[in-house]
């Protein structure tokens, strides 16, 4: 089970709450850390491959979205909406996704969008109503910085400064001014809402070359990187909300959980975790299945029916012994 955003979680939680499933895991449980050096590498090390370079997520998000690998063979970038905010010197991303926007107004922008692209020639696909990816014939020369890690920062020193990526930042500029003056942003401009008022290239790469090894029977994951690995290694896929009410006993010997948090609070969201992990310790200690939890970082702990027995490691509050921060 791996729950990318479990430190950051803990340090954020409000209430005093302890989470006694998760803390006995990784109290009793014996070290299984994973040298990685982000979340989306753990998950490919989870499914005996290795990236070798930069994660292509936008080839895998391709897939995790139509459900089935691509027909064609070439280079996937995501593109995402985001917010910006200027001030004086500098411009900021400051909230990435549609937020409260209807579907009406998610089309509009999804349309204005689309309309500047395919003046350059470029394709934009939508299988998600959240997100979208851009197959490309080449190959870029260059990285854009992910999502996450963009996010409040600087654009000048977020978007890359490679002689090719001048191409993009002007593609970027147009798409930008196009939104400005289209009628959804003016209508919120005028309502004091939010603004969608730009997109973001990044996950750049081509599809994992990989022979199907079926690492799973089963993976319970919203995440597209895990979602993508799953499909192209011919596992069964499923929504993680289903792993709350699942019955793990006959999802055959080797099941993932990759939890991916949602947009509720920091406490709502553990108390989903630890429900879980419970049900899991339980099953661990019967000696029906055996447990593996992992944070973001490649921490991880490993849980077998013999660890009940290990009562002198005492529980500790997670935001003690959790790293602090996913590595996304």
């Amino acid at each position: 089970m791996l729950c990318e955003d479990l430190g950051s979680l803990a340090a954020a939680a409000r209430s005093a709450q302890r989470y006694l499933a998760i803390e006995r895991v990784w109290a009793r449980g014996e070290p299984c850390d994973l040298l990685v050096a982000t979340a989306n590498h753990l998950r490919f090390s989870l499914f005996g491959a290795d990236p070798a370079g930069p994660i292509p997520v936008a080839a895998l998000t391709h897939v995790s979205d139509r459900q089935r690998p691509p027909d064609e063979h070439c280079y996937w970038l995501r593109a995402d909406p985001v917010t910006l905010w200027a001030d004086m010197a500098q411009v900021f991303m400051t909230q990435f996704g549609f937020a409260d926007l209807d579907p009406l107004e998610r089309n509009e922008i999804e349309n204005c969008i689309r309309g500047v692209l395919r003046q350059e020639g470029i394709h934009l696909h939508s299988h998600h109503p959240e997100r979208w990816c851009i197959p490309l014939d080449e190959p870029l020369d260059f990285s854009f910085t992910p999502l996450d890690k963009a996010l409040g920062m600087d654009l000048a020193d977020a978007l890359p400064e490679d002689a090719e990526a001048r191409h993009w930042r002007r593609i970027l500029t147009e798409i930008q001014v196009a939104l400005h003056n289209a009628p959804v942003n003016i209508r919120r401009r005028a309502r004091g809402q939010r603004e969608i008022n730009s997109v973001w290239f990044w996950g750049g790469g081509f599809m994992p070359d990989t022979t199907a090894h079926h690492p799973f029977q089963t993976v319970y994951s919203d995440d597209p990187v895990s979602r993508g690995l799953a499909i192209i290694n011919d596992c069964q896929v499923v929504e993680q909300s289903e792993a709350l009410t699942a019955d793990f006993e006959n999802d055959g010997p080797n099941v993932l959980i990759d939890w991916a948090v949602s947009g509720n609070g920091p406490d709502e969201e553990l108390a989903r975790i630890e429900a879980l992990t419970g049900r899991l310790h339980a099953l661990a200690d019967r000696g029906l299945v055996h447990l593996e939890l992992y944070d973001g970082s490649g921490q991880g702990r490993t849980y077998e029916g013999g660890a009940r027995r290990r009562f002198w490691r005492r529980n500790r509050p997670l935001s003690r012994v959790l790293p602090t921060g996913p590595g996304s």
